[in-house]
């Protein structure tokens, strides 16, 4: 038997009577059994205004199941709830200035997430999941999203195909088993707002509901275009003695700008207007996304759950972009082509099928996953138009009115039917070693089968690629826990990731294959507030690169770094989230321009950190209570290209708050003001070659209320 005396723990952590009620995650909700209405603890999450945690405990994405931080080889950062409220956060984008070592990648035009984790990624990298699963969304983050838990490093073992630097794991609203509706609404200083309705609430015999519906219209704040969505997300929930689902479905029709940014010439930003675009009023796109979301879990025993997951996921859009080919800046002339795609339909299908348990083996607690997953990534756009360059337009004195041409006269069949397909089927292995009641080894493996086509071409049908492999990605770690309190750990993990993005002449990049080494400890200072520190390296091999529209390979790269982060309450009513992080990154080798070997890579800042603290007053002389907060992003200099040819300066951007929580209407209202780039600051926020570089938005006031009845 085993020395140690650490009490056996069930799946989750939760007792059995509470077990059979729990689904996917166990986050904790009060909620009425539909015979006798008594609270009871079942999976959700918290649905008041009032929520000030900044903190969290555990998290789901480092393992499939809610499991302590403390206890996880990886260094895994959560976006909280209330650091959404509070800040407005209305992207994934925004969310990630409380989490260290990520920032802005290319993100095709403004049209899709895309993030450099640890100096690696890209858009359509697959490292976006929505409930742990690949998301194909384009901007995924919506009013349905409750949390997000970022893993670091490879998470390859649970999650397949990914790139080293980790996955940003967004984590749906769930239905709750008490009664409440939610009316919101915001208006923001470029023109335009949102409104939102959340209504949830038990329906009777384990049954219970949530619809989400939003509606937006909002004015770009460069110096035309706008940003409009309308969203319808119902969801149901049903818990049983021992079997449990959640079903979820989402619509989302959106229209907004494709915008490529401005340009760099020799080595410094076109001196024009910061608001002012280089493409053309026509340059927008326009779709739907579908996302259908079910979990199935039944309680195998006292010990085991298994779980089996289905998710598809679909997103079709059309797309105009008027796209800048060069620059003059001695005479204003800037060279463009009018483009426009016809018929995206980009689609995901994925099941997994999961066995989750604790089980005594020679005297050792071990915490196990098993499982086995399918998945099929389809990109698939119908018809492209290339149009011819042209040199008539003056970025110094600009007039607008250009229209890409859909005939004959500018099809392409090269880029047109281009499918690019990627099947994936894997079996892997987890196990959380419980060694004594202080050391914790962890070690699993995944073996992966896939198979990625590429076929274009109607009038001249090409099959461009026909690649199929087997990969076993290892995991390896370690956790000594010196206390209940502080931990620390080591890790080794390896990644793989086939390119499922095109670039504009319709080419795959290479898969890469990535190696990761990370040791840090974590140290739970109070029970609401945690730290986190880090150190890494990552080798990555075959490395893609997206300049101006083209794709190629780096065969060697390497990123060493470390990351700091603290969350919490650090005082009565005071609350902070605060990261720093050092990140060296290096190309090692370069078949294509051997004089790269040394240059840093691209959008990854050497350093980067912020600091945000809030703060609850209580006033006898006024009802209700008021928070305030704000805080500040530094970003780095960073590479703009891979030849370091032009270098995107540094910048620090300040946000606030101020907000009114009170009951004068429903159960609570609150009224907020947020001023986003509190001090007007321009800058640039990520880079896709030097004719393609994003601004950051101009200071923002945003006006917000919202009741709870």
């Amino acid at each position: 038997m085993s020395s140690h005396t650490a009490p056996r723990r069930t799946v989750c952590g939760l007792k059995k009577s509470v077990l059979a009620l729990a689904i996917l995650h166990c986050t904790p909700l009060f909620a009425s059994t539909p015979a006798s209405e008594e609270s009871i603890l079942v999976n959700g999450q918290t649905n008041s205004l009032d929520t000030t945690d900044y903190s969290a405990s555990q998290s789901s994405t480092a393992s499939k199941s809610d499991t302590p931080l403390n206890e996880t080889p990886q260094s895994v950062s959560v976006v909280s709830q209330s650091m959404i409220q509070d800040y407005d956060v209305t992207s994934l984008d925004d969310a990630m200035k409380f989490v260290s070592g990520v920032t802005q990648g290319n993100t095709l035009g403004g049209t899709e997430d895309g993030f450099v984790k640890r100096g690696f990624g890209a858009n359509s990298d697959g490292s976006i999941l929505i409930d742990g699963v690949r998301s194909n969304q384009g901007l995924g983050f919506d009013s349905t999203i409750d949390h997000i838990e970022v893993l670091k490093g490879s998470a390859s073992l649970l999650y397949g195909i990914q790139n080293p630097g980790g996955v940003i794991n967004m984590i749906s609203k769930k239905p709750q088993y008490e009664w409440n509706t939610r009316v919101s609404g915001r208006t923001g200083g470029f023109g335009g707002g949102a409104g939102t309705l959340d209504v949830t609430g038990p329906l009777g015999n384990g049954f219970a509901f949530r619809m989400i519906a939003e509606r937006q219209y909002e004015d770009y704040w460069r110096n035309f275009g706008s940003d409009s969505h309308t969203l319808l997300a119902p969801s149901l929930s049903w818990y049983g003695d021992k079997a449990s689902f959640n079903i979820s479905y989402q619509e989302y029709k959106y229209d907004i700008p494709y915008d490529r940014g401005t340009a760099f010439i020799n080595g410094k930003p076109v001196d024009i207007p910061y608001n002012r675009r280089l493409d053309e009023l026509a340059n927008h796109a326009w779709g739907k996304t579908k996302r259908l979301n079910t979990t199935w879990e039944y309680q195998v025993s006292d010990d085991w759950k298994t779980r089996l997951t289905y998710a598809w996921q679909q997103r079709r859009y059309d797309s105009n972009e008027v796209r800048t080919t060069a620059v003059n800046t001695e005479t204003g002339a800037v060279t463009r082509r009018a483009d426009a795609n016809r018929g995206f339909n980009h689609q995901t299908s994925y099941t997994s099928w999961d066995w989750i348990g604790n089980q005594d083996i020679f005297g050792m607690m071990n915490d196990l996953l098993i499982g086995v997953d399918y998945e099929k990534n389809e990109t698939y756009k119908q018809y492209s138009y290339r149009g011819k360059t042209f040199s008539t337009f003056n970025m110094y004195d600009p007039v607008y009115g250009v229209e890409p041409i859909t005939n004959s006269s500018t099809y392409s069949d090269s880029n047109s039917n281009l499918r690019n397909t990627l099947y994936n089927k894997s079996v892997y292995l987890k196990d959380s070693i419980h060694l004594t009641d202080k050391w914790i080894g962890v070690v699993g493996g995944r073996y992966q089968h896939y198979n990625q086509k590429q076929t274009s071409g109607f009038v001249t049908p090409v099959q461009s690629l026909d690649d199929t492999d087997n990969k076993f990605l290892p995991q390896i770690g370690v956790v000594y826990k010196m206390t209940d309190d502080l931990s620390f750990y080591a890790n080794y993990s390896k990644s793989f990731t086939p390119s499922t993005d095109t670039d504009d002449d319709g080419n795959v990049a290479k898969p890469e294959l990535g190696t990761t080494y990370e040791a840090g400890t974590k140290w739970q200072i109070s029970p609401r507030l945690d730290a986190t520190l880090a150190v890494y390296r990552i080798d990555e091999e075959d490395m893609s690169v997206y300049i101006n529209g083209v794709t190629r390979n780096i065969p060697k790269a390497r990123s060493t770094g470390a990351e700091l982060e603290l969350n919490g309450e650090i005082a009565q009513d005071w609350n902070i989230t605060t990261n720093y992080s050092y990140n060296k990154t290096e190309i090692t080798e370069d078949n294509v321009n051997s004089s790269n070997v040394g240059n840093r890579l691209v959008n990854a800042p050497t350093h980067m950190g912020s600091l945000y603290l809030s703060h609850k007053m209580r006033w006898q002389i006024l009802p209700g209570d008021f928070r305030v907060g704000g805080g500040a992003r530094y970003v780095g200099s960073r590479a703009g290209d891979p030849e370091n040819s032009f270098t995107m300066p540094d910048y620090t951007v300040a946000d606030a708050f101020i907000a009114w929580d009170n009951q004068l209407l429903g159960k609570r209202t609150q009224i907020k003001l947020n001023v986003n780039n509190l001090f007007d600051k321009e800058y640039y926020s990520s880079s896709a070659g030097n004719l393609r570089v994003i601004e950051g938005e101009p200071r923002n006031v945003v006006l917000s209320a919202a009741v709870d009845f």
